[in-house]
């Protein structure tokens, strides 16, 4: 019998090499493969993707409205977040809990209360600006 013009280890390391040049995109919970440089992965790029969130964040000046949201912000991997408020124990609607980015407007939190509630967000570099259901809006800096 002759030999197939390939083997199982060559068409392995082809494939290996195609699923390493592939940037996976996850938008609304749904993985959408996208080769680097191409339109797509540079307006996902300019848009809030999760990667961005990750870190701490610091509230900005803001209108009395935004005061039951922390004083600082971070984002940590697995969608897990923590807030803290100054002075320590004042409460926060934004303690600890879980997040998912919806799609790039939208980001989902589970509050002190334990509800999942969706804001509306926009970023820009370092800035992420919030606006709650009641219509408050207040912003974050990142720090790291």
């Amino acid at each position: 019998m002759s030999k197939p013009r390939w083997s199982r280890s060559s068409n392995t390391s082809r494939s290996t090499a195609w699923l390493a040049a592939i940037v996976w995109m996850y938008v609304s919970g749904v993985a959408i493969p996208v080769m680097p440089g191409t339109l797509l992965e540079d307006r996902m790029s300019e848009s809030l993707a999760p990667h961005v969130l990750l870190g701490q964040w610091e509230k900005l000046p803001h209108s009395p409205c935004a005061q039951r949201y922390p004083d600082t912000l971070e984002f940590r991997e697995r969608g897990l977040y923590v807030g803290r408020s100054d002075p320590p124990g004042t409460f926060s609607l934004w303690d600890a809990g879980t997040f998912e980015l919806l799609d790039p407007q939208h980001l989902r939190l589970s509050t002190a209360n334990d509800a999942l509630v969706t804001y509306d967000v926009s970023w820009q570099r370092d800035r992420l600006a919030f606006v709650d259901a009641d219509g408050c809006e207040f912003a974050y800096r990142k720090m790291i």
